[in-house]
């Protein structure tokens, strides 16, 4: 038996009556902030971007993203729009967080739920599509009063050159990253299965966006790593032993 409202109106009865453009609605997108460290670039903290091929924002960079559809999760709007976009799939992501500031769209009120991944790079392929006119990784950097540099090929993008609000949806992301990687092993993740501790110090430094006492660093690491019994042999350098990550497995994935 169904329960009645003061109105005497039971739930199916008032579905029935229900108007559904009583209240105006806001549109829901999804943003995708892929991550990578380069290591042909001193393991950079690299972001992917692309340029906007349509208004608003027309030719500047942004992180790529698009409209949820009604039929479809966040998590599938967040894979397709990616896959449109840059033509990356089967990319594991978090949500970051929800962005819902009035004015942060000229075109309507938009409410944006933005997911993060860091990846590998020989992972990484994108290729650039729908709206997106191109596809580029950007070397992240971080000055001290916080403001954001985006560099690649000799572009440099700062917080203006940014569509959207999508500076601060990468600094909020940044800022994850920099607390997951204090009590994640996504650095090892990124450092594969065998590393040199300069290799794996350069990944750290690269997330956190500073530079790593050495000596201090190893101790922090040495109960979670163990030498394999092989050298580097791809640099010119002395030899540097190499290290796995003690178990093998990943305690956390990204």
């Amino acid at each position: 038996m169904e329960i009645r409202d003061r109105n005497g109106m039971t739930e199916t009865e008032f579905l029935q009556q229900y108007d559904p453009d009583r209240y105006e609605k806001p549109a829901v997108t999804v943003d995708m902030l892929i991550f990578t460290v380069n290591p042909e670039k001193d393991y950079s903290l690299e972001l992917l971007m692309i340029e906007r091929g349509g208004h608003p924002y027309l030719g500047k960079w942004a992180i790529p993203g698009g409209f949820v559809e009604m039929d479809e999760s966040l998590e599938q709007a967040a894979a397709r729009e990616l896959k449109e976009e840059t033509d990356l799939s089967d990319i594991y992501m978090e949500q970051l967080f929800t962005f819902g500031d009035v004015g942060r769209d000229p075109r309507m009120r938009v409410i944006s739920v933005a997911y993060m991944a860091l990846v590998p790079k020989e992972k990484l392929h994108p290729v650039a599509g729908d709206d997106a006119a191109k596809v580029r990784w950007f070397t992240v950097e971080t000055a001290e009063d916080g403001s954001l540099t985006l560099l690649a090929d000799g572009m440099t993008l700062t917080e203006a050159d940014i569509a959207f609000d999508h500076e601060k949806v990468i600094k909020t992301a940044l800022q994850r990253l920099k607390n997951k990687v204090e009590y994640t092993d996504v650095a090892f993740e990124l450092a594969g299965e065998e590393f040199t501790l300069t290799q794996l110090q350069s990944i750290y430094e690269a997330i956190l966006g500073r530079e790593l006492h050495k000596p201090n660093f190893r101790r922090s690491i040495a109960d979670r790593v163990e030498k394999t019994g092989e050298k580097e042999t791809k640099s010119s350098n002395r030899p540097s032993c190499l290290y796995r990550k003690k178990g093998g497995e990943w305690e956390h994935r990204f």
